[in-house]
């Protein structure tokens, strides 16, 4: 009867272990780059804009896109906006852009306050 007992405690203090772990693993998720358009590496026709789908919300004030040439020189001199509707959307509105290869750069901050960062590149035609 005492092994009954104890499994069933075992049972039950390891289900509350899994339901901790999986809240724990929600609270500290990452803002990891979904999507982007343009996507990286493509080739595109005067884009107006970048914009980047994330996993999470990004936090406005310390979220960025920024933009740059094949020399390294900035290219869009506007600053990068989190989306009003979908706080997991970041947009970057274009200049007219000539031809070339550019560098995108992003710094996703979620807001749980991790951040993460990444860059990719495309070339307009």
């Amino acid at each position: 009867m005492k092994l009954f007992n104890f499994s069933r405690l075992a049972l039950r203090a390891s289900m509350v272990g899994a339901a901790a772990l999986v809240v724990t693993s929600t609270a500290f998720a990452h803002a990891h780059l979904i999507s982007s358009e343009p996507a990286a590496n493509a080739e595109v026709t005067a884009p107006t804009e970048v914009t980047i789908h994330f996993t999470e919300p990004l936090e406005p004030a310390f979220s960025r896109i920024e933009l740059s040439d094949a020399s390294g020189k900035p290219a869009a001199p506007a600053a990068s906006q989190v989306d009003k509707s979908d706080a997991k959307v970041m947009h970057l509105a274009l200049p007219q852009l000539t031809a070339g290869r550019y560098a995108v750069q992003w710094t996703a901050v979620a807001t749980d306050g991790h951040r993460t960062q990444g860059n990719f590149a495309f070339i307009v035609k």
